[in-house]
C-alpha cells in the first residue's frame, strides 16, 4: 500500500540485488570506516568550530574515498564539495551544505541496551503485570501475553528501533523522510511526554518520601497510635481477635439499650450463635439448650417488638455490615501522612501544595537533570546504576520473599493456569494492553535512543534482547510480589484475593506492611523503595528524553547548541505544572492525568505512526531501509506483522480502551462530571496535533490542490551535508 517516494538509481551499501535497496539512496555509505555519521573518538566529538575545519573534513574524507574507489562508492555530494573547495568557493558551499552538529553516540552498545530496558522495565512491571497475570488465569495467561508479543508488540518495538537507528532523529524530524503531513504524530508524542512528566515524577516522589521515612529505629507504619492515625487503625497481626470482639460489644450495647430485657437476652443469643465467638458462648452458655425453643417461638415474638433501627443493628452485626471499617497503619501511613488527601474533597477542592511533598518531587527533578543535560554522555553513565540496581533488589527481594512461611501457596496461586478463561476475550486485551504498555512504542523513546546508535548496529538483535528481558522481568515481580502476598494472607487469614491489589496500593501499602512484619524491616524498607525509585527515573529519563532529542534534532541552532539550558527551563516548567498533584487531593489528579494524559491519546498516535510508516512509507521501503544497516531484508513474518498484524492489534487496543476507560479510572472515587470533559479535552489537545498539522502543511504548499497533496504526503528531499555520514532535517532556527 506504500508509495516509494524519493526514489534515486544509486545503490545501497547492503543487499545490492534488493530492487528496494537500489531505489534508496544510502548516503550513509560515503562515511569512513568507523564514522556512521559520528566522531570517531566515541561520538561524543562537537561540530567543526570554523568553516574552515568544516572543509578540511569533507576534503579529506573526498581524498578517502578516492582512494578507496574501488571498494566503496564515492558519494556524489562529497565529490562536489573537494571540487568546489579545490576552486577555492569553499565559504559559499560549505555554508550551504553544514546543516547540523555532529550526532553524538554512545560510548559503550551497554549503555543503549541498559537504557532500553531501563525505559521499558518499569513501576508497572511490579505493580500491573502479577495482578493482572493472576487475574487472568495464574500460568494460562502466558500464552496470550507470549502471542501478543510475539505478533503485536514485538514489531512494533523492532520498528521504532529501526527508524530512529536509520533516520538517526527525534520524533519530529523523522516525518520530513517519511510523510511529511504525519510531523503532528511527533508534537502529540511531546505533549503526552510533558503530561507523563507531570504525574509520574511524583509517583517516584512518593517513593523517596517512603525512603527517607524508613531512616528510623522502626518502620512508622508499623503501629498505630501515632498523630495520623485513626481510631479504626488496627495492626493487621491482631485484626481477626479485635474484628469480632469491637463488634460483638458495640452490637450487644446497641441492641440492649433499645429492646426489653428478654428480647435482648434473646439478641445476644443470636449474635453469639451467628458469630461463633468463643468467649460469648463461653458467658451466656446456658442460652444455648434454648436454642431450638428460640427458633420456634421466642424469636418471632421479639422480631414484632423490635424497631426498625434496632433490627438493621442486629442483621447488621449478623452480616457484618456495622463492623467499624478498619485499616492498617500501612493504609493510613499512606492516605493520612504521605498524601494527607483526608484534607482534600478530590478534584473540587485539592487543597494546598504540601511542602514536604513538593521537596521529594524536586529532588527528583535534580537527578532528572543532572541525568538528561549532557545528553548521551549524562545518560550513558546514570543508566549503569539505575538499570541494573532494580535487578539486584528483586532478587534479594526474592530469596526473602520464598523464605516466609505461606509463599509457596502465593507462587502457587500465581502460576496455577485456570485454562477456561482463555475463552475470555477480556484477557487477550488486557495482554495486548499490558504488552504494548510494558515495551513502550510511541512514546518516541524507542526512537531518540536509537538515534544515538551507530548505523550498522544490530537493532533487530537489541529488539529481541530487550523485549525479552522486559517480559521475563515482569514474570520475575511476579515471584516476588506473589512470595509476599502469601505470607500476607497466612498471617492475616485471608485469601489472597482479598489481600492483593494492584497499581499503587500495592506497593505502597500492601508490600511495606509485609515488610513491617520480617526481620530486618528497615533494611528491607530502604532497598525497595531505591528499586522503586530507580525502575522510576529509568522511564521519566526515556519519556522526557524523546522529546529534548526531538526539539533539539528540529531546531539545532537555537536549541541544540544550548541544551543545558533547555533542558533545566523544560524541567522547571513541567515541575511548576505539576505541583498540583502535590496538594491534598493530588492522588486524583495523577490517576486523572494517568488516563486521560497518555493512556488513551497513546494508543491512537500509534495507530497513526504505524499507518504511516506502514501503509505511506510503505514496508517495502522499510525494509529496504534496515537492508542497508543490517545488510540482508526482515523475513516475510516481519513484513506481515508489519503491514497487517500490528495495525490491527494496536486498532482492537483502542477500540477496547475507549469502551471501558471508566474500568481506567477506578471504582474507590467518583470523578465530578465536569472532570470528565476536561479529561477528554486533555486526550484531544495532543490528537488534534495530527489533523491540525496536516491541515496547515497543506495550506503552506505551493501549487494546485494535487501539488499541494504531493507536498503533503511525499517526503522531502534528503540534503547531504559537508559532515561524513549526515543529512540536513532540523529547522534552520
Amino acid at each position: 500500500m506504500g508509495t516509494e517516494p524519493g526514489t534515486t538509481n544509486s545503490s545501497g551499501s547492503g543487499g545490492s540485488g534488493s530492487r528496494g535497496a537500489k531505489k534508496r539512496d544510502s548516503w550513509h555509505t560515503a562515511a569512513a570506516p568507523g564514522t556512521n555519521g559520528t566522531s570517531t573518538d566515541g561520538g561524543h566529538g562537537e561540530p567543526p568550530d570554523t568553516v574552515s575545519d568544516t572543509a578540511a573534513l569533507a576534503v579529506k574524507e573526498a581524498a578517502s574515498n578516492g582512494s578507496s574507489a574501488t571498494s566503496k562508492p564515492t558519494h556524489p555530494a562529497t565529490t562536489e564539495t573537494a571540487q568546489v573547495l579545490q576552486s577555492g568557493k569553499e565559504r559559499s558551499l560549505v555554508v550551504a551544505l553544514t546543516g547540523e552538529r555532529r550526532r553524538e553516540t554512545w560510548s559503550q552498545k551497554a549503555e543503549f541496551l541498559l537504557a532500553v530496558i531501563g525505559f521499558a522495565v518499569d513501576l508497572g512491571n511490579v505493580w500491573r503485570f502479577p495482578y493482572i497475570c493472576y487475574q487472568n488465569g495464574g500460568g494460562a495467561f502466558l500464552i496470550p501475553y507470549c502471542i501478543m508479543l510475539l505478533f503485536g508488540g514485538l514489531p512494533l518495538f523492532y520498528m521504532e528501533l529501526a527508524l530512529g537507528q536509520f533516520h538517526r532523529c527525534g520524533c519530529l524530524s523523522i516525518w520530513k523522510r517519511i510523510c511529511p503531513a504525519l510531523k503532528g504524530v511527533g508534537y502529540a508524542i511531546c505533549l503526552i511526554d510533558i503530561y507523563m512528566g507531570m504525574y509520574y515524577n511524583t509517583i517516584i516522589g512518593w517513593a523517596v518520601y517512603y525512603l527517607f521515612a524508613s531512616f528510623s529505629s522502626e518502620l512508622p507504619w508499623t503501629k498505630c497510635g501515632n498523630p495520623w492515625n485513626t481510631e479504626n487503625c488496627s495492626p493487621v497481626t491482631g485484626r481477626v481477635n479485635e474484628t469480632v470482639t469491637s463488634t460483638v460489644a458495640t452490637a450487644t450495647t446497641t441492641a440492649m439499650s433499645s429492646m426489653s430485657t428478654g428480647a435482648a437476652s434473646a439478641g445476644v443469643t443470636l449474635v453469639a450463635s451467628a458469630l461463633g465467638n468463643s468467649t460469648m458462648g463461653t458467658t451466656h452458655s446456658h442460652y444455648y439448650q434454648y436454642e431450638h425453643h428460640l427458633l420456634s417461638s421466642t424469636l418471632p415474638t421479639m422480631l414484632s417488638n423490635l424497631t426498625t433501627s434496632t433490627m438493621a443493628t442486629v442483621a447488621g452485626v449478623v452480616g457484618g455490615a456495622s463492623a467499624p471499617a478498619l485499616s492498617s497503619p500501612a493504609r493510613e501511613f499512606f492516605e493520612r501522612q504521605v498524601l494527607e488527601q483526608y484534607k482534600s474533597n478530590g478534584l473540587d477542592f485539592m487543597g494546598p501544595v504540601k511542602p514536604s511533598l513538593a521537596l521529594c518531587v524536586f529532588g527528583v527533578f535534580v537527578l532528572v537533570y543532572f541525568s538528561l543535560w549532557k545528553g548521551v554522555r549524562s545518560a550513558g553513565k546514570v543508566v549503569w546504576v539505575t538499570a541494573l540496581a532494580p535487578y539486584v533488589v528483586l532478587l534479594i527481594l526474592l530469596a526473602r520473599g520464598v523464605t516466609l512461611p505461606g509463599a509457596a501457596e502465593g507462587i502457587r496461586y500465581y502460576l496455577t493456569p485456570q485454562w477456561d478463561k482463555l475463552n475470555n476475550s477480556r484477557v487477550w486485551i488486557d495482554a495486548a494492553s499490558q504488552i504494548f504498555f510494558s515495551l513502550g512504542p510511541g512514546f518516541g523513546t524507542l526512537l531518540a535512543l536509537s538515534s544515538y546508535n551507530k548505523f550498522n548496529n544490530n537493532c533487530y538483535r537489541d529488539a529481541l534482547l530487550t523485549s525479552s528481558i522486559n517480559c521475563l522481568t515482569s514474570f520475575l515481580a511476579g515471584f516476588v510480589i506473589f512470595s509476599v502476598l502469601g505470607y500476607m494472607a497466612q498471617v492475616q487469614n485471608k485469601s489472597i484475593e482479598e489481600v492483593g491489589l494492584e497499581g499503587p496500593g500495592l506497593v505502597f501499602i500492601v508490600y511495606p506492611e509485609a515488610i513491617a512484619m520480617m526481620k530486618g524491616s528497615v533494611f528491607w524498607s530502604i532497598i525497595f523503595f531505591l528499586m522503586l525509585i530507580t525502575l522510576g527515573l529509568d522511564s521519566t529519563f526515556g519519556g522526557l528524553e524523546a522529546m529534548i532529542t526531538a526539539l533539539c534534532d528540529e531546531y539545532p541552532r537555537t536549541i541544540g547548541r544550548r541544551r543545558e539550558l533547555f533542558v533545566l527551563i523544560l524541567l522547571g516548567l513541567i515541575y511548576i505544572c505539576a505541583l498540583p498533584t502535590m496538594t491534598y487531593g493530588g492522588v486524583y489528579l495523577v490517576n486523572f492525568l494517568n488516563v486521560y494524559g497518555p493512556g488513551l491519546a497513546i494508543l491512537f498516535v500509534v495507530f497513526v505512526e504505524a499507518a504511516g510508516v506502514f501503509w505511506f512509507y510503505g514496508v517495502e521501503n522499510f525494509s529496504a531501509d534496515i537492508e542497508q544497516m543490517l545488510g540482508k531484508k526482515p523475513s516475510l513474518f516481519w513484513r506481515i506483522c508489519w503491514k497487517y498484524i500490528s495495525p490491527t492489534f494496536l486498532f482492537c487496543i483502542l477500540i477496547f480502551s475507549l469502551l471501558g476507560y471508566e474500568e481506567m479510572l477506578g471504582e474507590e472515587y467518583e470523578y465530578p462530571e465536569w472532570s470528565v470533559a476536561a479529561g477528554w479535552a486533555l486526550t484531544l489537545s495532543s490528537v488534534l496535533c495530527i489533523p491540525t498539522y496536516m491541515v496547515y502543511k497543506f495550506l503552506i504548499s505551493s501549487g494546485n490542490c494535487n501539488d499541494r497533496l504531493r507536498r503533503t504526503f511525499k517526503p522531502e528531499p534528503l540534503i547531504p551535508t559537508a559532515i561524513p555520514g549526515q543529512l540536513y532535517t532540523g529547522t534552520a532556527v
